[in-house]
């Protein structure tokens, strides 16, 4: 959607704060999941079967992730939509087909137990898991390309309620699967995934297409020269480097932990404390979407204002959760609802304390994320990932080294890599937004 009109810090909100709610709600699905598979036959199983499956699936279907940056960047008309539908859907078709060995074939248990390390009898249920959660790509590409749809004319209210229904879709399918089938755990869980998630995609797609017929948001005649494939893969693959290498943080922190004195309590007080402040972290992830959407090469003012908005959005988040983890609040929550012992919360509550120097940073970078999608330069984004990468490995090495905390030590990583990405980004953001507004300017 174009304006001539300079966007307001109002404006601003309406669009982001949906999309912010949405990763908000996507966050307590994963807890909704884990609370009915706790209450299935042999919940321990149970739980350490999904996790894995539901991690090998992630990892390999993450690229989907990207889809809706890759519309709300590269769609101006509708054949400019048609081209990006039809390659994203290629893209899912070929990653549902490899799932569907794995979850089909003895591959897929070959690969849980000789790759990743699990026991004959949680591969069993995992490898079952698979057999379902196989279907994830073709769910999420279809709701994510909907997603770009609602972005770019800017109707962003209908993705947190399309996920709000998701969530009741899920916990009713988990809880009904949970209390009244003996089915094994880790099924009822994919189960309930994918359904609600094909659910929340026939939603977006009964809601947004609709949009696609309206001449002041998508053009019905082409305009410029006709995108093509080579183009939509130059911006796409970077991307799908960077879901790749993001993915890869936690299980590296987590691998590193695991070999550290009283691993256990280490890992236990890291993944705590890292969720809790996961859930004031998510809305950051979509503070890109500000600068993509809002920022303009003939308008210097809407950069500012993008930057002040981002910059507030992510002072409120660090004094959330600076009140939690610096106040009563934190321990109380982490002795009480989370019921962790005085050695793990303690660690725990180190580790919230550690990640209130986190959404900073994180603001900065989605802020400069959004401009160079914007101008088609996610090669950097990806090569910045690669850099946050290898800071977090080489900070949680000589941490560990000087006897740090361990689990201190992994979050400080996190930080420390997030700062790393910004600088890396910054230093080509200069030089590019430079270039540009030179060519407006001639």
């Amino acid at each position: 959607m174009e304006t001539n009109k300079a966007p307001t810090y109002l404006s601003i909100a309406q669009f982001v704060l949906p999309l912010s709610l949405t990763n908000l709600i996507i966050t307590l699905s994963h807890s909704v999941v884990n609370a009915g598979v706790a209450r299935t036959p042999d919940p321990e199983i149970a739980l350490a079967a999904y996790a894995l499956a539901k991690s090998l699936v992630m990892l390999i279907e993450n690229p989907m992730f990207m889809v809706r940056q890759t519309v709300a960047s590269l769609v101006k008309d509708v054949s400019s939509f048609l081209q990006v539908k039809r390659f994203v859907y290629v893209m899912a078709g070929f990653i549902t087909f490899f799932l569907a060995i794995l979850g089909f074939t003895p591959l897929g248990f070959i690969v849980l137990t000789n790759i990743m390390g699990a026991s004959d009898e949680l591969a069993r249920q995992s490898h079952l898991a698979l057999a379902v959660l196989f279907l994830l790509p073709i769910t999420t590409v279809s709701r994510n390309v909907y997603h770009g749809v609602a972005i770019i004319a800017r109707q962003t209210i209908m993705v947190p309620l399309s996920t709000a229904i998701r969530l009741i879709m899920m916990t009713s399918i988990i809880f009904g699967l949970a209390l009244y089938t003996e089915l094994p755990g880790a099924v009822s869980a994919s189960l309930a995934f994918v359904g609600a998630f094909f659910g929340e995609a026939l939603i977006m797609r009964w809601r947004a297409k609709p949009l696609l017929q309206d001449p002041t948001v998508f053009r019905r005649t082409r305009t410029g020269k006709e995108l093509t494939t080579k183009q939509i893969s130059r911006f796409f693959l970077p991307l799908m480097v960077t879901t790749f290498v993001s993915t890869a943080f936690g299980p590296l922190i987590n691998t590193g932990l695991a070999r550290t004195v009283s691993p256990e309590v280490t890992l236990a007080a890291y993944s705590v404390g890292l969720g809790i402040a996961q859930l004031i972290l998510a809305p950051l992830g979509m503070l890109h979407q500000c600068t993509l959407s809002f920022t303009a090469s003939n308008q210097p003012q809407s950069y500012r204002i993008t930057k002040i908005f981002t910059g507030g959005f992510a002072l409120c988040a660090t004094i959330l959760l600076a009140v939690v983890s610096f106040s009563p609040v934190g321990p109380w929550i982490l002795a009480h609802p989370m019921g962790l012992t005085p050695q793990v919360a303690e660690q725990a509550l180190m580790v919230m304390r550690i990640l209130t120097l986190k959404p900073f940073f994180t603001a900065w970078r989605e802020y400069l994320w959004g401009i160079l999608m914007q101008q088609k330069l996610t090669d950097i984004i990806g090569k910045a990932k690669a850099v946050n990468l290898v800071i977090v490995i080489g900070s949680l090495v000589s941490l560990l080294a000087l006897n740090l905390s361990p689990a201190a030590a992994g979050a400080l990583a996190l930080v420390m890599g997030e700062l790393a990405d910004c600088i890396f980004i910054q230093l080509h953001y200069r030089r590019t937004i430079t270039n540009v507004r030179s060519s407006v300017s001639t």
